[in-house]
């Protein structure tokens, strides 16, 4: 067990407007403050913690031996060692000082182990353990709620009864704010290791379920939204698909020469063909061997307003055996290094200064868990084919994935550098077969009702 080291900000009331005063064992330190902000670089700084900027990106990086956490002023989003983290208030600039609300600097503090809380006397910066601090919010909706639980790793047990619904932990937690009530939700307490949540009259728990990226719990309130037509469930929206390279970028070459741009585009167009049947309107991002730019692809699909990206590719490695598909969705940092040799293959064709500008721009990763279950369901679908071997889903930083306004989702259907696959790959039945597992995928993820999504609150 660490010792606790506590260090107490009290709020000065004295001559010094606008700080609070950092009290720590080797003296006390003023920390510039505003209403309810306070500069979180000097928290980071009281903490010992390393603050890094990157002038490119505009963000900063705090780091130690064992974490990384990565935010940019403006926005409400953070990177904790690969993972996103939707913050409850932004980080801003005010005054040449980076601020943010207590809430936030407390979970950007957390993966660090300081705990940072109200007091009577001003604010407590702890370290040690004293359990995950929760977030809660809530999505309206015509037929409920959705109550969204954000700050534990760990999955609770979900306990429903007349009035009320209670998860357990498997360790301790805490509210990281009181819960004000609400007309869905009107009350919620820790009880030791369980969260109880107090329903409005005549709701009830349909559904739960765990989100990636960031991590958080979902509890969908009401009756669970039926299963719809295509048509009824998404009207007019346009779904976009994406056939990889063209013009001058060729991509992969088969053994025999085969050429990737060619490949998925003939699989697009079957694949369009197949969901224009079903009522869904389609539209290629290029329907001809022309070269577009990476960030053109997206940009197209989000003046379209569309509420599905998917780009097409074929695989090539350097081991002549690898065989089979996978599917990915868009993060910043890749599953593996395999998925980072991927990304980098694609992203050829853009400079690097614009993959690290576009890695940073955060403004719609609101859409990753969203991507996420397309990835996962275009996956599915391809391992149904005989004799396709699942490579699984995986995450990597693709450029044309990012700066999607809508789900998106990148899939490697089989690799050209293997000779028998490659055979396989151009035969107009396997092409053809791939086709319809995309394009099902596709209409089964617009069938589905999607997870609401809190939206985050904009500097």
């Amino acid at each position: 067990m660490r010792p606790l080291l506590a260090l107490v900000l009290s709020i000065l009331t004295a001559a010094v407007a606008g700080a609070v005063a950092v009290t720590a064992p080797q003296g006390t330190v003023e920390v510039f403050a505003r209403g309810e902000l306070v500069d979180v670089l000097a928290l980071f700084q009281v903490a010992g913690i390393e603050v890094k900027f990157a002038p490119a990106a505009g963000s900063y990086s705090a780091v130690n031996a064992d974490h990384q956490v990565q935010f940019t002023p403006g926005g409400t989003l953070a990177v904790v060692d690969g993972r996103l983290l939707a913050l409850p208030g932004p980080v801003r600039t005010l005054d040449r000082h980076t601020v943010a609300t207590v809430a936030s600097a407390a979970l950007l503090l957390a993966p660090f182990d300081w705990t940072l809380t109200a007091s009577a006397a001003g604010l407590i910066l702890s370290r040690g353990v004293t359990g995950d601090r929760l977030e809660l919010s809530v999505v309206h909706a015509e037929d409920g709620a959705t109550i969204v639980i954000a700050g534990s790793a760990k999955r609770p047990r979900v306990v429903a009864t007349a009035g009320a619904v209670t998860l357990q932990y498997p360790g301790p937690i805490m509210l990281a704010q009181p819960w004000p009530p609400g007309p869905e939700v009107t009350s919620a307490e820790v009880q030791d290791v369980s969260l109880v949540l107090r329903l409005a009259a005549g709701l009830e728990v349909a559904s739960s379920y765990p989100l990636e990226d960031p991590i958080r719990f979902v509890i969908k309130l009401g009756k669970p939204q039926a299963q719809g037509q295509v048509a009824s469930a998404r009207g007019s929206a346009t779904v976009v698909l994406d056939p990889g390279h063209g013009g001058e970028d060729q991509g992969a070459k088969g053994p025999g020469g085969e050429l990737e741009k060619d490949l998925t585009l003939q699989i697009a167009r079957v694949a369009a063909a197949k969901l224009q049947g079903a009522g869904v309107t389609v539209r290629l991002t290029r329907d001809g061997d022309e070269a577009i730019a990476l960030q053109h692809r997206t940009a197209l699909a989000n003046r379209l307003q569309a509420v599905v990206f998917v780009s097409i590719h074929a695989n090539a490695s350097v081991a002549k055996g690898a065989k089979g598909a996978e599917t990915y969705f868009m993060n910043a940092d890749a599953s593996d290094q395999q998925a980072a040799a991927s990304a980098a293959r694609e992203n050829a064709t853009a400079g690097a200064d614009t993959v690290e500008l576009i890695l940073w721009d955060l403004a719609h990763v609101a859409n990753l868990n969203a991507s996420a279950r397309l990835a996962r369901t275009l996956q599915e679908r391809l391992n149904a084919l005989q004799g396709i071997r699942d490579r699984g889903i995986r995450q990597a930083p693709f450029v044309v994935l990012t700066g999607a306004t809508m789900p998106a989702a990148l899939v490697e259907v089989g690799f050209l550098s293997n000779p028998d696959e490659a055979t396989r790959l151009l035969t107009t039945e396997y092409q053809t077969e791939l086709a319809i597992a995309l394009a099902d995928a596709v209409i089964e993820y617009l069938k589905t009702p999607s997870p609401a999504t809190p939206t985050a609150p904009q500097p």
